[in-house]
């Protein structure tokens, strides 16, 4: 990129080209801001990476998520779709409305200068914006075990189940949400011998689906269950991960662990960007520090969301910085 380009204001910059940023890329367009006056930085080399590299390909691609309904009237919306079709469902939005990606692009720095201009540095570019929509997501700061662990046998604990090649013949899933649910679920379905470990001695936190799947599972014996168990620490045998639980008196080996414990909110990350964020509520949208600056998707809606709700938060974010920052057409 010349010293020309890198000077060009783009009324729009957001980070991340996931659900979220891409609706408000589209969101922008709709209230009258030309394609080529929005930039969308991708640190990957792909339109919805995180859909694309952790979700396993027999999981469904939800609309909604735990009566969390999202307003199909705002702009971009799905029905449930399998994962293929997710990503052709992004691929045309992409093409429909010619929207421009910079792939490997990841932000170091973000400034606000003193004529209210947005600086977003990169590791090898400098962009100008008139706002900012932030939408990394939270995969990125996946939560970990927590627990003394030999470094000889870090490649054999996952955070999701992407990798896992059937040479895996015992796995044990870490966690009681959805996700280690539906882990479960696959990796017996392929032919692996599945234990599950949890703190609790239920599924509290599950869907009501997922609590009744893995329960037959487990009553059918087809998935060992730990419950009310935590790790001690993870140990080396042969190149193999061997877990100790605090409440048992021997370890037990495993070919792989999974850590199914849900996401936080990349906190050292922002902090090291130079925002943070200034309404901790759960909303479906948040501005930061920085005027013009905005959290949309996961980072926004911390206790979860989906597909639909990160569309929407793209959307209602957009439709705030229309009101205080951009020169937006209004819509009917």
């Amino acid at each position: 990129m010349d010293n020309q380009s890198k000077a060009v204001l783009y009324q729009v910059i957001i980070l991340g080209a996931g659900p979220a940023g891409i609706s408000a890329a589209v969101e922008a367009i709709k209230r009258g801001i030309k394609s080529n006056e929005i930039l969308i930085l991708e640190k990957f080399g792909e339109v919805a990476h995180t859909i694309v590299s952790k979700y396993p390909n027999e999981k469904a691609v939800l609309a909604n998520y735990k009566n969390k309904v999202a307003d199909p009237s705002t702009g971009l919306y799905i029905n449930d779709m399998t994962k293929q079709q997710f990503m052709s469902f992004m691929d045309e939005t992409v093409e429909k409305y010619e929207l421009k990606i910079e792939f490997y692009q990841t932000a170091e720095k973000i400034t606000k200068l003193k004529n209210g201009q947005i600086q977003v540095k990169t590791s090898n570019d400098s962009f100008l914006g008139s706002s900012l929509f932030v939408a990394i997501g939270t995969m990125s700061a996946p939560r970990t075990l927590g627990v003394s662990t030999s470094e000889s046998i870090s490649e054999k604990i996952y955070f999701d189940i992407q990798a896992i090649t059937p040479a895996a013949k015992r796995v044990l899933i870490v966690g009681g949400v959805d996700s280690a649910a539906e882990y479960a679920s696959i990796l017996t379905e392929r032919g692996h011998k599945v234990s599950l470990s949890y703190r609790g001695a239920s599924f509290e936190k599950m869907l009501d689906s997922n609590n009744e799947a893995t329960m037959k599972l487990i009553e059918k014996g087809k998935i060992e269950f730990f419950a009310s168990t935590n790790i001690q620490s993870i140990e080396e045998n042969n190149l193999n991960p061997v877990v100790h639980f605090k409440e048992m008196a021997n370890g037990h080996e495993f070919d792989a662990v999974v850590t199914a414990l849900g996401t936080e909110r990349p906190a050292n990350y922002l902090s090291s960007l130079g925002i943070k964020i200034i309404n901790e509520d759960d909303e479906i949208f948040a501005e930061s520090s920085l005027e013009g600056v905005f959290y949309v998707g996961d980072l926004a809606t911390r206790r979860g969301g989906s597909i639909n709700i990160a569309f929407n938060s793209g959307i209602k974010a957009v439709a705030q910085a229309c009101t205080n920052y951009l020169d937006c057409k209004s819509l009917k």
